[in-house]
């Protein structure tokens, strides 16, 4: 686990005026778009976290001031680019981190997965700059080594942070990573929809579940959920060549498995008669009943211990 100090820069200072609403503070994943995005970062045990606030920046600042963040006003916002009040957050934070995630405050819903492996992948590889991608697509947030902050702030030329990153001669990388999120802001009403789209089908996702396949064997795979099921219907119908026909199988298949797994075991699971009274059929021994329904509890057992390291194990996911 890594020892490093990951800090975060979120600049939250614009006029909002392609949005015609104060973007930070828009309603989004059952929190605002500000607080959601500060959640992950958080989630991902990134502090120190500074915001770079400019209009409505009083307001911001008592939004979010419950979630242990620092704010900088960036008191000329509606005559700087983003680039200034990047920079003022990137100096607030200098010496403070061994690495910083830069990102606008427009982009709420990469996941905390991603930002983990982004250290990961510093940690690893040693780069200096490193962007996210989805698809094909670069995204926010930008990792920097600590090193190359005061290089990024001493930029005097033209293009903003993108022409201070191209500038500067280090160790750049990208990413690709599996999370859409990355990609998506709220730069106008438009985007905000599909933000909104995007969380809500999230939230829907189905729990994560396991499928676990409880098979006995000794030379070799005897006895599954198949065969089991087989013997079931079998047993049920008193009729083997019904049961095949029921389980989705041949009569020859569901015979030779049978015959198989009594090969295995020793004893017969199976048997059949011919004509008589009762008109002939197939039935379970006691043997192969009392074996039938120990598969049937072991099968229980591992289902039930399964779904309990699921729980305890995969939680986070």
């Amino acid at each position: 686990m890594s020892t490093k100090i990951t800090g975060a820069v979120i600049v939250a200072a614009g006029m909002s005026s392609r949005m015609h609403s104060f973007k930070p503070m828009l309603p989004l994943a059952g929190a605002t778009v500000i607080r959601t995005l500060i959640g992950t970062l958080q989630k991902a045990s990134v502090a120190p976290v500074v915001v770079v606030t400019g209009r409505n920046g009083r307001e911001l600042t008592e939004h979010i001031l419950d979630l242990g963040v620092e704010t900088v006003l960036n008191e000329r916002y509606a005559e700087t680019d983003m680039f200034y009040s990047a920079c003022l957050g990137l100096r607030t934070i200098s010496g403070r981190a061994d690495r910083v995630f830069f990102l606008p405050g427009d982009v709420p819903l990469f996941s905390h997965y991603s930002i983990t492996a982004m250290s990961e992948y510093m940690d690893r590889y040693g780069c200096d700059i490193l962007i996210p991608a989805y698809n094909g697509r670069q995204g926010h947030p930008v990792l920097l080594a600590a090193p190359v902050i005061g290089q990024l702030t001493d930029y005097q030329g033209e293009g903003g942070l993108k022409g201070a990153i191209d500038s500067l001669e280090a160790r750049k990388a990208v990413l690709t990573l599996p999370d859409q999120g990355l990609v998506l802001d709220a730069d106008n009403p438009e985007d905000y929809r599909r933000l909104e789209q995007y969380s809500a089908a999230a939230a829907q996702l189905p729990p994560l579940s396991a499928a676990a396949r409880v098979a006995l064997c000794r030379t070799e795979i005897f006895f599954d959920e198949q065969l089991a099921q087989i013997l079931e219907l079998t047993d049920k119908y008193g009729s083997l060549a019904r049961a095949c026909k029921q389980a989705g199988v041949s009569y020859s298949h569901g015979w030779q498995r049978i015959r198989r797994a009594e090969e295995q075991l020793g004893f017969i699971l199976l048997q059949s008669s011919r004509g008589g009274e009762g008109g002939g059929g197939s039935h379970l021994t006691n043997r192969g009943s009392k074996f039938l329904d120990a598969y049937r509890k072991f099968r229980r057992n591992v289902e039930r211990y399964s779904a309990k390291q699921l729980e305890k194990l995969f939680s986070d996911y």
